[in-house]
């Protein structure tokens, strides 16, 4: 746990002088700002010690968050005052003991020592907190160097932490950095420099690798109840979504993982094919208005449970119950959360077609390969929630993506019609709540398909910032960028897509951009291994087959050629000829110069193949 412990200054002065009042003062603090701050953000006051506090939180970013807030809170409240009262707040994360009313352990020691550190009305964080919190764009830091404190055998690094630059001498600075120096050398340098008076010093923040690598397995149903199968599948579709929030994060995406579904593969086998260290697995039980969900953390390295837990809450708290579960695993993965602002959901599962019910089934139904009926099923259930829910941010995403989805499939007779009903959705999602990435997804394709491919580029960039493991918001960011005339910048794109998302029902999608990349590029040998891929996945793709085909011949490998137009004709022979095809690529999306240019070699090689 991250615990953060406070102190007031001078408490033995104030209570000297008068007991009642400072007692009166500080009970009124604690009730209207330190209370409702640790509670806003996601911590537990575990004691109130009179002088000080002690609280824990299953993030860093939020301890640290809630420290500032409280300094800041008490700094409004007391602005006028002659004698305010202050405090020093010291925070540290790691390994607690947990009693029936207290938590013990070394964190909680480092943590006073720390807060002992600090100077009144400041912050003070270890190297763990500040490890974990740097690379937030809120935070400057500044180094309080390596101190030896009591009982702890080794110097312990400080760093304080602030809400905007921090102003210190150039003396403290260097005292923290170079405090190794000689004596003799530290005077001469602090004798040289000393002219300066003040310097403002924020720390760099790279950005975080994303090193913990997971996979959340389709979750089952408890009592193998069929009719909550749909509630199982959008948990897994959920959390997979919710672990993206931790931010050194690379979480395999929901539709490679469910191909894993009702599966045998034990875990180190997982582990092994998808590369991740991590796999989170369970059931889940629906008792009327309650949801246990069952869960465990898996190391694939050994097999061996890292944690097995229950949470159990009202369905009108799912929401809390995912957060639980997604805290729960970045403590063990010492992993940080990115705070989301407020969500909201309607309804309860205790109930059926409500819109809590109605989204979950929804997303249930878009899971696995898409499929018309699919897509239709997805959409009536969204549009049903949002009967009720009108507002629903998540619905109308989901109801945005299925109708582009129609309109780029050619499936239930989607037109025009169903473009703008999209686009209305998109934006309207994206206006009550801009974090939800299917709705800058679905987006992204309205964009493209007006012309706009800079425009589309941006939605799916914006899909992938709020959601760094949307694998198929890479590929169509890739897809844009080759629409741009971009397609050396496009490679790295779908190579991200599929490592995220190997076994992808949309892989044949993945493969294709990357194959027609290369065929801009004109590298003919390359776009043949993608493209030949994307043929054998995705059989029902005529442009596949018919980039196939033409780079075979611009190689001058005829019978492969022959071969691959023969595939064509019999299966789209009859929708496509020569001119059907020209045709298709003079439309508006298709007028940048390197797709012209492409799509000229490309309707060369049909030519060449045999096509008329």
């Amino acid at each position: 746990m991250a615990v953060m412990l406070a102190d007031v200054v001078g408490y033995s002065r104030m209570m000297s002088r008068s007991e009642d009042e400072t007692h009166t003062r500080l009970t009124a603090i604690t009730r209207d700002v330190i209370d409702p701050t640790i509670a806003e953000f996601g911590g537990r006051l575990v004691r109130s010690m009179g002088d000080g506090l002690l609280a824990e939180f299953v993030s860093a970013t939020e301890a640290v968050r809630c420290a500032l807030e409280i300094q800041r809170g008490l700094a409004r409240r007391q602005g006028n005052e002659t004698d305010p009262i202050r405090l020093r707040i010291g925070i540290n994360t790691g390994d607690v003991l947990v009693g029936h009313r207290d938590i013990y352990g070394n964190s909680v020691n480092i943590a006073a020592r720390i807060e002992a550190v600090a100077a009144p009305g400041t912050i003070c964080v270890s190297q763990s907190i500040y490890d974990q919190t740097r690379a937030q764009p809120e935070f400057f830091f500044a180094s309080r160097g390596r101190h030896r404190v009591k009982n702890i055998p080794y110097r312990i690094s400080v760093y304080e932490v602030a809400d905007q630059p921090i102003r210190r001498s150039l003396l403290a600075g260097l005292g923290a950095h170079w405090v190794g120096l000689a004596a003799a050398g530290m005077t001469a340098v602090v004798a040289t420099m000393a002219i300066s008076a003040v310097l403002l010093l924020r720390e760099q923040t790279p950005a975080l690798a994303r090193t913990n690598r997971i996979v959340v397995l389709p979750f089952t149903t408890a009592d193998g109840n069929p009719a909550d199968d749909y509630l199982a599948d959008a948990i897994t579709d959920d959390v997979t979504s919710e672990l993206s929030r931790l931010r050194r994060a690379w979480v395999i995406a929901s539709a490679t993982a469910f191909t894993y579904k009702n599966s045998a593969n034990e875990p180190r086998e997982i582990g092994r094919v998808l590369k991740v260290r991590y796999a989170l697995a369970g059931n889940v039980r629906r008792t009327g208005a309650i949801v246990q969900v069952n869960a465990r953390l898996i190391d694939t390295a050994s097999g061996a449970n890292v944690w097995d837990n229950s949470f159990a809450y009202e369905t009108s708290s799912l929401l809390d119950l995912e957060d639980r579960l997604l805290g729960r695993v970045a403590t063990s993965l010492n992993d940080d959360v990115k705070r989301l602002g407020v969500r909201h959901e309607v309804g309860t599962l205790a109930a059926d077609h409500n819109p809590l019910d109605a989204r979950m089934r929804a997303m249930a139904a878009s899971t696995g390969y898409a499929t018309p009926e699919k897509f239709l099923e997805t959409r009536r259930n969204a549009e049903a929630g949002l009967k009720a829910d009108p507002d629903n941010a998540r619905l109308l995403a989901l109801t945005a993506h299925t109708l582009m989805g129609d309109v780029l499939n050619g499936w239930n007779g989607a037109g025009s019609a169903e473009v703008e009903r999209a686009e209305a959705a998109a934006r309207k999602a994206i206006s009550l709540d801009p974090g939800v990435p299917l709705a800058h997804f679905a987006l992204g394709y309205v964009l493209r398909l007006h012309g706009d491919h800079a425009a589309a580029l941006a939605s799916f960039q914006e899909a992938i910032r709020i959601d760094p493991n949307f694998a198929r918001g890479y590929a169509q960011a890739a897809n844009a960028l080759v629409f741009l005339g971009k397609p050396a910048d496009a490679l790295p794109m779908v190579e991200t897509a599929l490592e995220l998302s190997p076994n992808d029902p949309a892989v044949g999608v993945f493969y294709w951009v990357k194959g027609r990349a290369y065929f801009a590029l004109g590298d003919y040998p390359k776009a043949i291994e993608a493209l030949s891929e994307s043929a054998r996945v995705r059989p029902n793709l005529w442009y596949v087959q018919a980039w196939l085909a033409s780079a075979y011949a611009l190689t001058d490998q005829d019978a492969k050629a022959g071969e691959a137009l023969g595939v064509f004709n019999t299966r789209f022979g009859a929708q496509f000829n020569l001119d059907r095809v020209t045709q298709y690529y003079q439309e508006e999306q298709y007028k940048n110069p390197t797709l012209q240019t492409a799509s000229a070699e490309m309707l060369k090689g049909l030519r060449k193949a045999g096509l008329h």
